[in-house]
């Protein structure tokens, strides 16, 4: 096929994809096209999503490429998905994280010695939420679980790969700040949508029934001053 064709086979499998899709897989499904033509198409589709303002844009994440929503766009999604919304992680689940994802693979025996508890519910938060995953077996007496972090960690952050992690003393303020980021956004959503709800008019008000059951039928408005009496000037 030609590259055009390529290109628009390649959009097709990005907007089928719920998860980022990666150049060995885009290989496979369009037949003999090396890696730096894929490349180049991917720039292409980016550049031409941007230039025409669509409310997508196509980003590298994750070890492939996805289409995102464009932030100025994402109350209305937000909107769509309302009350599928995941819970932000909790400072104990974001330093476990930062363990992992330096020291990985690890033990749950060396994490709980480095943070000095416990991370049974914190492992299996996390576990849960497809950020980590046993990655093996250690050699050490009992053969212990190993784990790691997930393409969905990279996801969820924003990173291409494991190299992008900033250095080790920062990724805990790192990973605190963008769960923050991704709170604030919440938050704004929330309130945006909060603003654009259409308020409820009206009131209850009671109504009078005949002997037979019929609904009567309110008195007329009266003009100003008409039916009041006459009172007296105070000339």
């Amino acid at each position: 096929m030609d590259r055009k064709e390529a290109k628009r086979v390649i959009e097709a499998l990005l907007f089928a994809t719920d998860a980022p899709i990666s150049l060995a897989k885009l290989r496979s499904l369009l037949g003999e096209v090396d890696n730096k033509i894929l490349r180049q198409l991917m720039a292409e589709l980016k550049e031409e999503y941007e230039r025409d303002e669509h409310s997508f844009s196509l980003i590298e994440v994750a070890g492939g490429y996805q289409i995102y929503t464009r932030p100025e766009y994402a109350k209305w999604v937000q909107e769509l998905f309302r009350g599928k919304r995941v819970a932000k992680l909790t400072a104990a689940a974001l330093e476990t994280l930062a363990i992992i994802a330096y020291k990985q693979p690890i033990i749950r025996g060396d994490i709980e010695a480095i943070r000095g508890v416990n991370v049974d519910g914190v492992m299996a938060t996390l576990t849960e939420r497809g950020l980590v995953a046993v990655v093996g077996r250690d050699e050490r007496p009992g053969r212990p679980l190993l784990y790691g972090t997930t393409p969905e960690f990279l996801r969820y952050f924003g990173l291409s790969s494991l190299s992008d992690l900033p250095k080790i003393e920062e990724l805990e303020d790192y990973l605190k700040e963008k769960e923050a980021e991704r709170e604030l956004v919440e938050q704004e959503i929330d309130a945006e949508l909060r603003k654009n709800q259409i308020p409820k008019h009206g009131v209850q008000e009671e109504v009078e029934f005949d002997d037979q059951g019929q609904l009567q039928e309110p008195p007329p408005a009266l003009a100003d001053g008409e039916g009041q009496e006459d009172t007296p000037s105070s000339e």
